[in-house]
This record gives structure tokens, C-alpha cells and sequence, in this order.
């Protein structure tokens, strides 16, 4: 009898270990489970910004097809391509663009997006560069090739989005 009495503490050692195992794997789940929805929330803030930064290349697209009166870009003397600063995200062609300088402010000196964006931090910009000017084999024809320079956030300010692309406009002729 004596023996029996004494294993009595031994289903109490092997539970609080059982206890203990379970308990470590209950948090490694739960950081696992954070762990995930950490990736999905900056997954969909990039998301987010690849979106936007999207609009913002087909804004400048718009504005550059668009008749604005100030948006001129083949006309040569006091031009909105001359000078050596992006004034309203129009930025001279240099060999090192003006936008990937690390002093480049975006929010100063790029152009906002014109439309309405949900679940951004801040309404993307855009500069926009003439590149080239090309002359077609039809006389009255000249083409102006611009590059498109997008800046987007998603609804993180840390969560950056840039995209570039070239843009082709036929225009008629130079303006002095």
C-alpha cells in the first residue's frame, strides 16, 4: 500500500508538462497568425499604391493629350521644359533627372494627381520630362516623347510605389 500512495504526484508532473506544451503552441500559432496578417495589411497597402501610382500615369497622359493652354511642350522660347527646376512637375530633360536626386520634395515640386483616390495617404504626383522631339517623314507632322514619372503611397506613409513610362504626342508644328 505504501507503494501506491507514492506515484500519486507523477499524473500531476506529466499534466503541467502537457499543459506547458500546449500553451507554447498556442502562442506560436498566434504569432504565426500575426505574423501573416502583417504581410496581407502591406501587401494591400503596396497594392494600394501600385493602383495610384497607375492613375497618376494615366493623369499625365490626359494632361499631357489634353489642349491646356500652359501645357505647351514644343514651344521653344520661355517654354514649360526650360529652365533648370520641375515647376509644376514639368522638368527639364538633364543627364541626372531632377525627380531621382535625393533632395528631389515630390510634394512641392511634382504634380497632383487630378482625381479622387480612397485608402492613400496622400494623392500621388507625377513629373513629367520632354524627352525628345522627332521629326516624322510627313513635313507637318512632329512627335514630342515625354517620360512619365509617378510617385504613390498606399494608405502607409512608408509604403512607396514609383512608376515610369514614355508617352508619345503627335503635334503639328513648333511654337516660337
Amino acid at each position: 500500500m505504501h507503494f501506491k500512495n507514492s506515484q500519486n504526484g507523477i499524473i500531476l508532473m506529466i499534466s503541467l508538462i502537457l499543459l506547458l506544451l500546449l500553451t507554447l503552441i498556442s502562442i506560436t500559432a498566434l504569432q504565426t497568425s500575426l505574423l501573416e496578417e502583417k504581410m496581407l495589411s502591406n501587401y494591400y497597402s503596396r497594392s494600394v499604391a501600385l493602383q495610384a501610382s497607375e492613375s497618376a500615369l494615366r493623369d499625365a497622359e490626359a494632361y499631357i493629350s489634353s489642349n491646356d493652354v500652359v501645357f505647351n511642350p514644343l514651344k521653344l522660347s520661355l517654354g514649360p521644359f526650360q529652365g533648370g527646376d520641375c515647376v509644376s512637375g514639368l522638368c527639364p530633360l538633364m543627364t541626372t533627372p531632377l525627380w531621382s536626386m535625393v533632395g528631389f520634395n515630390w510634394l512641392n515640386k511634382g504634380r497632383v494627381f487630378s482625381g479622387e483616390l480612397k485608402n492613400v495617404v496622400q494623392a500621388p504626383r507625377y513629373v513629367i520630362e520632354l524627352m525628345s522631339i522627332v521629326q516624322s517623314s510627313d513635313p507637318s507632322r512632329v512627335y514630342a516623347v515625354f517620360r512619365i514619372t509617378t510617385m504613390a503611397w498606399g494608405f502607409d506613409i512608408n509604403t512607396i510605389v514609383q512608376l515610369q513610362s514614355y508617352f508619345k504626342l503627335q503635334v503639328q508644328a513648333f511654337v516660337f
